[in-house]
């Protein structure tokens, strides 16, 4: 989520010279299409439940088995849990997990499971130096790689029917220009991390992604990997004038200034918020946002892209965040873009997890501090197809 940079990069095309550091044998094996119709088909991300920002003080609280019940019981099947690279990675020791942190999320795990609810548990670091150190240190790759040996290893204990392992989120060293290199440095660091992980685990599934934050475009230059129970993972949040106006955090003057922009698009649409605008940036994306007339045709054809990939290579994919940023887009226009998106995610059979659950793309509130009655949005829920 969160940066416009992948979405104007050039695309580049995957080269790659394979490499193998290991020195544990792993026999590979042909990728094959996984039956994730009912464990991926509908999730939604706890955004905020174990991030290098959280407050550790509700790390047991957050999300309760009361909450996490009624995640369930309004039609969702899986939740993603982001875990920052601060919360279980040991930088001294990296196959010592972060004992008390080990126990709040275990419980985590095992209250989602309660809740028959799977869980995606997704290595959601906070800060850019994860992705420049894993494109330019090989030494800290294999750090990485000992953490999730390790995370294995604890949380092997769960159903594999039930828990999957996610390798990084929205890695992006090179379309951030975190390193000189291309996309193609992130296939072999990603595949040194899932061996290792199939080292002692070969049951649980793995979702891996491609460069430029989890962009299409860097889904496209992956070549999958040559291992059984492999989930490939994409991010969708175009048109992103769209999904971010108002975002602070974005780093595009555009989509920090946008507000009202609706879905779908047209020059008549945006008109009137031209007229408002004193900002000639703005006005010119507005103009080419409204020209685009972006619409569920041209969400297909971003989806269809990935869909056409995962069935040429045999290899199951998910769609595990989208979503729009709710404080500034018109309600409706929210709603619109929701049901276009999992409409496609549907015609395609790809599962997907909304992000988020309870903040600035969320689908349910609380009327007080203490979070103790979930509302929720029902409109949403009928967006997703849910209702």
């Amino acid at each position: 989520m969160k940066n416009i940079w992948f979405i104007i990069l050039p695309f580049v095309f995957y080269t790659s010279c394979k490499k193998n550091t290991r020195t544990d044998p792993v026999v590979p094996e042909p990728p094959i299409v996984l039956d994730t119709s009912y464990i991926f088909a509908r999730g939604t991300n706890l955004s905020n439940c174990f991030n290098d920002y959280s407050d550790p003080a509700q790390f047991t609280n957050r999300f309760t088995p009361a909450h996490l019940n009624f995640i369930k019981k309004n039609g969702f099947t899986y939740v993603r849990i982001p875990v920052g690279s601060t919360i279980l990675y040991n930088a001294a020791n990296p196959s010592a997990l972060h004992q008390t942190n080990l126990a709040f999320v275990d419980a985590a795990i095992d209250n989602a499971l309660s809740a028959n609810l799977g869980v995606t548990l997704n290595l959601h670091p906070l800060a850019n130096d994860i992705d420049s150190q894993l494109a330019n240190d090989p030494n800290y790759v294999t750090k990485i790689a000992a953490y999730w040996k390790s995370v294995a290893s604890y949380f092997g204990k769960y159903p594999a029917d039930k828990l999957s392992f996610e390798i990084l989120n929205e890695p992006h060293a090179s379309a951030a220009g975190l390193t000189t290199k291309d996309f193609s440095w992130w296939q072999d660091v990603q595949g040194e991390i899932v061996s290792a992980v199939r080292t002692v685990d070969s049951t649980h599934s793995i979702i891996v992604g491609g460069e430029g934050w989890n962009s299409i475009n860097g889904l496209l230059q992956i070549k999958p990997y040559p291992f059984k129970k492999i989930i490939y993972t994409f991010h969708f949040y175009d048109p992103f004038l769209f999904t971010h106006q108002g975002a602070t955090w974005t780093g595009w003057q555009p989509a920090m200034d946008a507000r009202n922009v609706p879905y779908p698009s047209s020059p008549q649409a945006v008109a009137p918020l031209i007229i408002a605008s004193n900002s000639d940036d703005l006005n010119n994306n507005l103009r080419w946002y409204g020209e685009q007339r972006y619409n569920i045709d041209s969400l297909d054809k971003w989806i269809g892209r990935a869909n056409d990939w995962g069935k040429a290579n045999n290899v199951t994919i998910i769609c595990n965040e989208f979503g729009s940023y709710k404080p500034f887009a018109p309600r409706q226009s929210r709603l619109n873009f929701l049901k276009d998106v999992t409409t496609v995610l549907k015609k395609y059979n790809i599962g997907w997890a909304m992000w988020d659950s309870d903040e600035g793309f969320g689908w349910m509130t609380f009327a007080d501090a203490a979070r103790t009655t979930p509302t929720a949005d029902y409109d949403v829920l009928k967006s997703l197809g849910m209702r």
